[in-house]
């Protein structure tokens, strides 16, 4: 059975020969570039430069030598996410920074630094916001030049394409991105009508985004990612009437344009304790459920397939990546990997991930030892 294969019939809900496994075909189920580096130093692959998708997270391009050895059913077909401004970084009082495509600073130290922060922002008012100059979908050369790579891995290849248009966050996590955080709480709060307007915007540019990318790529993806953080570690981040009344309104009309342009599966992305919503998600029109954070209340990876496995697809919650995979020994990882694919993968609707990126303080050997784990008791037959 070759990957597209098995991917479609984990999709539909059935059991194919083994679990699909992903890893690097989306810039939230990845590895950063440390972590990936001492990965393989640790399996004896050459050294390479790295070429990086996400600067903010930095998450690396992942190799075909790495995949083949993990034995990813996946492959990426996206724009870099985070497009630089002519690629420049610049460098100020131990920090080095850069303006986003939305027009928003953000730094990392020069120092020990992991990832970037947003630290300016140019909507701070209702009059900023009139002035504001949105940013350009992508450019349509640009699509065509990704066309070409996907009509080739469809065709050469039998590994399952996940694509996306999304350039920022989501309709609900945007604005804060390029307004601050405490200031869009604060005006969700006071002035929804402003928050409105802003969402109404992003929303504008994600369609006319998805448009072009979709009629240029849609025929060949097999699953279309959207990320829009809705929950926290502890709780939700909007109250369900928030969210009810001002995201997800939104949020179907982009999944409905998705839907009328690809059959690719919609995968939506939100960490935290997200439970409550799972509902709202699936009436919507999603098809997979990412990261699935297994340490936030009631994401009980049992629980979750038991109530909505016949309903969606769960993609990660594979090993905890707060806890186990970076300070507990190859075996716990071993022993939690067994755990969770024993909950998930019955019955088909399940994708092999940890919960979100890998992240830089991972020991290379607890890597190893889950994706070995989930080769070895992901096995259906």
């Amino acid at each position: 059975m070759n990957s597209r294969e098995r991917v479609k019939l984990a999709f539909n809900h059935q059991e194919p020969d083994r679990v699909p496994i992903d890893l690097g075909s989306t810039i939230v189920s990845s590895i950063t570039s440390m972590a990936y580096q001492r990965v393989r130093d640790f399996l004896g692959l050459p050294k390479e430069e790295m070429k990086i998708i996400d600067h903010i997270q930095g998450l690396p391009y992942i190799n075909e030598d790495l995949l083949s050895i993990f034995k990813i059913d996946f492959r990426m077909i996206q724009v870099e996410y985070m497009t630089v401004q002519e690629q420049s970084f610049s460098e100020e009082k131990g920090y080095h920074y850069f303006i986003d495509r939305w027009g928003a600073k953000l730094r990392k130290p020069k120092e020990k630094g992991l990832y970037f922060d947003w630290v300016e922002f140019p909507i701070l008012d209702e009059e900023s916001l009139k002035k504001y100059k949105w940013p350009e979908p992508d450019r349509i050369e640009t699509l065509i030049s990704l066309k070409q790579v996907a009509e080739k891995l469809r065709r050469e290849t039998d590994f399952a394409l996940v694509g996306s248009s999304i350039f920022g966050g989501g309709i609900a996590e945007q604005p804060g991105r390029i307004m601050g955080l405490e200031n869009f709480f604060m005006n969700l709060a006071l002035n929804k009508k402003f928050i409105n307007n802003i969402m109404e915007s992003i929303l504008d540019i994600y369609i006319e985004n998805t448009k072009r990318y979709l009629d240029n790529l849609g025929e060949y993806l097999d699953v279309f990612v959207y990320w829009d953080d809705v929950g926290s570690q502890n709780s939700l981040l909007f109250s369900p009437d928030d969210y009810r009344g001002l995201i997800k309104p939104k949020q179907r009309r982009l999944f409905d344009v998705i839907k009328s342009r690809t059959d690719a599966k919609l995968f939506y992305h939100s960490c935290g304790a997200i439970k409550e919503l799972i509902p709202d998600l699936i009436e919507i029109g999603v098809d997979i459920l990412n990261p699935v954070q297994v340490s936030s209340p009631g994401m009980d990876t049992k629980e979750l397939k038991k109530e909505f496995g016949r309903d969606i697809v769960f993609w990660g919650g594979g090993c905890d990546t707060q806890n186990i995979l970076p300070f507990g020994s190859p075996e716990d990882v071993r022993e939690e990997v067994k755990r969770r694919i024993s909950n998930l993968a019955p019955g088909g609707g399940f994708v092999f991930n940890a919960v979100h990126n890998i992240q830089a303080d991972v020991p290379p050997e607890n890597v190893a030892s889950m994706y070995e784990t989930a080769l070895e008791f992901g096995k259906y037959k």
